[in-house]
């Protein structure tokens, strides 16, 4: 059973290859203070229903950051769509959990250091879970999507 609110399937690059995805879900947030809580909720959820066999609190916690970094980060725009972010999980057959924020904002400024973070929270906390971090320009270039992803077993030291 198709979950309401999927978009249909598209292969992803898993951290072994290309895997077809196997279950996907995603859903829009507004820029309001609740959305990670949401997040959360919605993401704790998901991966209940898909029975992923990772770390399920972990990935939780993931989404929040994501979501909850993006409303904090982003510049909503005048419009409702700008005003919203995308949560996408997917889990592929290899069972390997792909999850994607997409903001308004095209631009990452400190990628690269955010994740090594001497305040140690947001992005360093997702790398601590276990989850590898990426992002990439929307097709659009309207926006931005953030992807982390994560695989069943120990997380990593």
């Amino acid at each position: 059973m198709r979950p309401r609110y999927a978009e249909p399937a598209t292969p992803v690059t898993s951290l072994t290859g290309i895997a077809p995805v196997a279950e996907e879900w995603s859903r829009t947030f507004d820029f309001l203070p609740g959305a990670a809580q949401l997040a959360r909720l919605h993401t704790r959820t998901r991966l209940t229903m898909f029975r992923w066999s990772g770390n399920s609190e972990g990935a939780t916690q993931a989404a929040g950051i994501l979501v909850g970094n993006a409303v904090a980060h982003a510049d909503p725009g005048p419009t409702a769509e700008d005003r919203q972010v995308r949560l996408r999980l997917a889990i592929t057959e290899d069972h390997e959990l792909t999850i994607e924020v997409r903001d308004p904002i095209p631009q990452f400024r400190d990628f690269e250091q955010a994740p090594a973070g001497q305040e140690r929270r947001g992005l360093w906390t997702l790398r601590r879970l276990g989850g590898e971090l990426s992002w990439f320009l929307c097709h659009d270039r309207v926006g931005k999507t953030v992807r982390a992803r994560m695989t069943p077993g120990p997380v990593p030291a």
